[in-house]
């Protein structure tokens, strides 16, 4: 009889292990089809607005334009046994660049570069877009010379989380309430550099760095789409605090 209780005992504590090893390996693969999802989502959208922009802009004489498109999402996936409604934060990113057909473009001999096609290079992070021209760093005259480049990309989080879990008992059943407070804010900084060629050997590392700065520094609140109701992030919610509430009850 001793030994048939060992046995069941030694039973359960297999099926919890067991069972801890699949959710685990579920939540991984769930948040790895999310995260491949969104990346490949990320990255034609990036393009379809590389090529809506390049399309649609107009400057000088000509029309069309050169579009170095740059997107970064934040996104928080689901979590299997974690906190109610808090998600866990991930990032995914995707670029394109597309030059449209210009009708008139550069012409020789023209070193104001009047006529030349606007290059732009634009990053949307979430909901909200910086365009600047290239020539703003690059002047028409040094276009042989110098050239832009992206430095770096740093984020910096404050994530504020509050979930309570109440019961109450009855003679007919429980009811269970979740609710969870998630603060989110994001401040995102990208710099960049300025760099003359080597005009000697070629080598990239000989390259003179003619300015450096920041390209810009944007910082942005969570919210909850109102459509999918997902969380996203915009400037305009800096700051904002998002509730979510679940209530069930179990039968006896």
């Amino acid at each position: 009889m001793k030994r048939n209780r060992n046995q069941r005992g030694q039973a359960v504590v297999e099926l919890a292990i067991f069972g801890s090893i699949i959710l685990l390996g579920f939540g991984i693969l769930v948040s790895h089809l999310q995260r491949t999802n969104d990346q490949q989502f990320t990255q034609m959208e990036a393009f379809r607005r590389a090529l809506e922009k390049a399309c649609n802009y107009y400057g000088g004489a000509g029309s069309g334009a050169s579009v170095q498109m740059n997107l970064i999402r934040n996104r928080r996936y689901a979590e299997l046994g974690g906190d109610y409604a808090k998600g866990a934060p991930q990032t995914v990113s995707g670029s394109a660049q597309v030059i449209w057909s210009v009708p008139e473009g550069a012409k020789p001999g023209d070193e104001a570069g009047e006529h030349e096609p606007a290059n732009l290079v634009v990053y949307r992070i979430n909901e909200d877009e910086m365009v600047k021209s290239y020539r703003e760093y690059v002047p028409y005259d040094a276009r042989e010379a110098w050239y832009f480049t992206i430095e770096d990309t740093t984020t910096q989080t404050d994530t504020q989380y509050t979930g309570t879990m109440e019961k109450e008992e009855d003679s007919s059943g429980i009811t269970t309430k979740r609710t969870a407070r998630l603060k989110d804010n994001l401040r995102t900084n990208i710099t960049y550099t300025v760099r003359q060629k080597d005009s000697g050997g070629g080598n990239p590392e000989n390259d003179v760095i003619i300015s450096s700065g920041e390209f810009w520094n944007l910082e942005q609140g969570i919210y909850r789409d109102p459509v999918d109701g997902q969380y996203r992030y915009s400037e305009s919610t800096l700051g904002a605090e998002e509730e979510r509430e679940r209530t069930w009850r179990t039968e006896f």
